[in-house]
């Protein structure tokens, strides 16, 4: 990029970090995580699935049970769930480690537990207790379920820019690219309306900018971008500083159908902070 151009661009986006370096953000966001079954992503609509402090997936029990195709039965006065699935019957109690299936007991590594109004069991138990087949994908934080038996082939990846990334086309619709806008070491992102799941393609871009970035400064991106959700309104350019990384991801001016969101180096980001803080 022409070097007059850069100090030009430079000068603007300064004005802009000032009214944003030091607003508040929220520390409680959370990573996004998607459970698929039989190829089929499952939908949350309030509570969402989570990784507990046993590294265990964690997810509101009804949604999932449903998708594979059992009934749930929830007893609030003894805190009992119960998932039938034809001749399989399986119980679990809140804040216990037990599971019963078809009457003969085991111990999980976890318990089940209530959040926001609904149960959440443990994905792997449940699942294979009912003879699906679970794979998790770190990756892209997703978990595969098939009830035919055979393990869900993972997502296929590659590395850019040192993000792991999803195959384009075949895996998502996000465009990631490793660039040199203003240095060596910077990733584009691109977000286009107009390509099939707008929302995956979001959520693919919040679960990869975590394998680096503060959750915090994710959510605020992520919020910021949502706001453009038709093809020709505007959005406007906007910075973000990231503690965890340090670095900077700058949300380009846009009035078309692609969103573009630079991961900027670290060697240009220090340029920034230092500009900003003189």
């Amino acid at each position: 990029m022409n070097t007059k151009l850069k100090r030009l661009l430079l000068g603007i986006f300064s004005v802009v970090l000032l009214s944003t370096l030091y607003s508040p953000s929220s520390v409680n966001a959370d990573f996004p995580l998607r459970v698929v079954v039989n190829g089929t992503k499952i939908d949350f609509p309030d509570a969402k699935p989570y990784v507990d402090k046993n590294s265990r997936v964690m997810v509101p029990v009804r949604f999932v049970s449903e998708a594979l195709g059992a009934k749930v039965d929830w007893d609030a006065k003894a805190s009992k769930v119960t998932v039938k699935q034809d001749e399989k019957t399986i119980v679990l109690f809140i804040g216990k480690k037990e599971i019963d299936v078809n009457g003969k007991k085991d111990q999980m590594d976890t318990v089940a537990v209530t959040s926001k109004q609904r149960t959440f069991v443990p994905l792997r138990f449940v699942s294979q207790a009912l003879g699906a087949a679970v794979v998790w994908d770190s990756p892209v934080r997703t978990a595969y379920i098939n009830t035919n038996g055979e393990a869900a082939p993972k997502a296929e990846t590659e590395v850019v820019g040192g993000f792991v990334v999803p195959m384009w086309k075949s895996h998502t619709d996000l465009i990631v690219t490793e660039v040199e806008w203003f240095s060596p070491g910077e990733v584009m992102f691109q977000v286009n309306l107009l390509r099939a799941d707008v929302d995956k393609q979001i959520e693919d871009l919040t679960i990869i900018l975590s394998q680096k970035c503060d959750p915090s400064t994710v959510e605020q991106l992520v919020n910021y971008i949502k706001q453009k959700d038709e093809r020709w309104e505007y959005l406007g350019s906007k910075p973000f500083y990231d503690e965890k990384s340090k670095r900077y991801l700058y949300v380009f001016e846009t009035d078309y159908e692609g969103i573009d969101i630079l991961y900027i180096s670290a060697e240009e980001s220090k340029r920034w902070k230092k500009n900003i803080e003189g």
